[in-house]
């Protein structure tokens, strides 16, 4: 498969660097739903036996009815860690970065459009996943319509698997120039601007509690899902027989330790500095 951060590529056409979609569409639902449709593969590591489910979200009704809901569940658990997320960046950059990272203000728009404007988002992110996983694994349409990506290509592999990992690569090449050309058109280069009321102030002790926390959930996490890979196989013939495993479980530990950290910073830091207020701390957005 494409690593899963990498399908967040095929939404980014309808994503401007402000961190805004364009026209009515919904930035975080577009980027979310792209990685919706893999949710039950990570989820696995931490919940067995879910694994198969990810069939059907991989499916044109999954799309639109199992990925929707997920995408739902997906926002609410970004709402959750992006404050706290920013508090982990230095404090004289935390205040740009959350510019980006909030994006738009959804309480500008009325709730049943925003609601329709967003499962329409999420259902455009699934899309683009499932339309890209049917060229990149066996048994899928893509590949049953084009049999060519099935025959061996090099080193004994189909096709496919080089279309999986070389597309995988490239998206990511992709969201990093955005990023960081996102990051550049930014106002105020160079110019520390304070963090909103709403950025958490984290100590020296604070930051390493939350690296470890993370490191210890993403290591736990690898570690079940190896264990698991030699329930059913004796040994590992090639990389490409464990990438997968790896990755899903250090998905899997990365999302229970970002959220367990999330939710420790919301319940026991204080929510700013007595000097810190909105604001102090509005950044002006690019309009370009």
């Amino acid at each position: 498969m494409p690593f899963t951060l990498s399908h967040a590529a095929a939404v980014l056409p309808a994503v401007r660097r402000t961190g805004r979609a364009r026209g009515p569409l919904v930035a975080s639902a577009l980027v979310l739903g792209s990685f919706a449709p893999d949710t039950f593969y990570f989820a696995d590591a931490v919940v067995p036996g879910v694994w198969p489910y990810g069939a059907f979200a991989h499916s044109l009704p999954g799309v639109f009815t199992a990925d929707a809901v997920l995408t739902a569940a997906l926002a609410a658990c970004w709402l959750l860690l992006r404050e706290p997320l920013v508090a982990l960046l230095p404090r004289r950059r935390q205040g740009r970065m959350h510019v980006l990272v909030r994006g738009e203000d959804w309480r500008g728009r009325r709730l049943p459009s925003l609601a329709l404007w967003f499962y329409l988002s999420a259902v455009a992110g699934s899309l683009t996943h499932v339309v890209w996983d049917s060229f990149t694994h066996p048994h899928r349409w893509g590949t049953d319509a084009l049999p060519v990506l099935g025959e061996p290509f090099a080193l004994g592999l189909p096709l496919y698997t080089f279309v999986q990992y070389g597309t995988s690569a490239l998206a990511a090449c992709a969201l990093l120039w955005f990023t960081v050309t996102a990051v550049r058109r930014l106002p105020g280069a160079g110019v520390p601007a304070p963090a909103p009321a709403a950025v958490p102030v984290l100590g020296r002790a604070g930051l390493l509690g939350a690296v470890a926390l993370v490191a210890v959930c993403v290591a736990v996490g690898v570690t079940m899902r190896v264990l698991r890979f030699f329930t059913f196989f004796d040994r590992i013939r090639t990389p490409l027989d464990i990438i997968p495993t790896v990755c899903f479980g250090a998905g899997g530990g990365l999302a229970v330790g970002l959220l367990l950290y999330g939710v420790l910073v919301r319940l026991l830091t204080r929510r700013g500095e007595p000097s810190r207020t909105d604001e102090d701390a509005r950044t002006p957005v690019p309009t370009a």
